[in-house]
């Protein structure tokens, strides 16, 4: 799709994995592959993807995370979720706020249209896909969001909801056209590998391109650049004990 723009982001910003691409597929027939054997979540076909360049597909018979499939449209929202009932005793402290807590999950399951499968590969590698995905530190994320301000300055929206974070951040870059910044969850973490400094940013692919662009342009005008350098030019304080003194310098002659 835009491999040369792909790899020129990543070397850029210094990424420590690649950018994913995702695709959604209405018909079963139309899945580039069949999904691994063994039951799986998405965010390990996204962690081998960005690490190792693999593709995957995810589809609802192999699932275990059941709000993931949610959020990515794989199944109807099940009640337990929208009730409130799962994350009471873990997230929350009852059913109402429970209730609360998955409603700001963004999920297509709570629509009409669901989807037969996911598949995930690295971005560079796609012919086409709907969303990209990039993980990266707060500085690296500070640079994606800059670069869409740019030509715009609209904001960019941020989940914190820190639930079913990837699935529901693709699953918001995709419906709603617009790219959007999340906190991992804990299953990501925990199943995906994802480091403890990583945060994800997902936009539609369409909008890469300008993205891309606009990232090479604030490069170029030096104000946003990573890694950020630190301001050196100053007379530092020190303890005495440690601080250079005139006549040290008459020792020396």
């Amino acid at each position: 799709m835009y491999p040369a723009e792909v790899e020129h982001i990543e070397s850029m910003l210094k990424l420590p994995t690649h950018i994913v691409g995702v695709k959604f597929f209405s018909s079963a027939e139309a899945l580039p592959k069949k999904p691994l054997a063994h039951p799986h979540n998405f965010c390990q076909l996204v962690s081998i993807a960005r690490y190792q360049e693999m593709s995957n597909v995810w589809t609802a018979d192999k699932a275990v995370c059941a709000i993931g499939a949610a959020c990515l449209g794989l199944i109807r929202t099940p009640e337990i979720f929208s009730a409130g009932k799962a994350p009471t005793g873990r997230y929350t402290k009852n059913h109402d706020a429970g209730k609360k807590f998955v409603a700001n999950v963004f999920k297509l399951g709570d629509g009409d249209t669901l989807y037969s499968g996911v598949f995930a590969h690295s971005l560079r590698k796609m012919d086409e896909a709907d969303v990209a995905v990039i993980y990266g530190m707060p500085a690296q994320i500070m640079r994606l969001i800059h670069a869409f301000v740019y030509d715009s300055g609209e904001k960019v929206t941020g989940d914190t909801v820190c639930e079913a974070a990837l699935c529901s951040a693709v699953a918001f870059a995709f419906k709603n056209r617009k790219p959007l910044f999340a906190i991992p969850c804990a299953g990501d973490r925990r199943f995906g590998g994802t480091q403890h400094t990583e945060m994800i940013f997902a936009l539609p692919v369409d909008e890469f391109k300008r993205m891309y662009e606009n990232l090479v342009a604030t490069e170029k005008l030096g104000a946003s650049v990573f890694p950020v350098a630190p301001f050196a030019f100053y007379e530092p304080k020190m303890s005495e004990s440690y601080t250079m003194k005139s006549e040290y310098l008459g020792e020396n002659r």
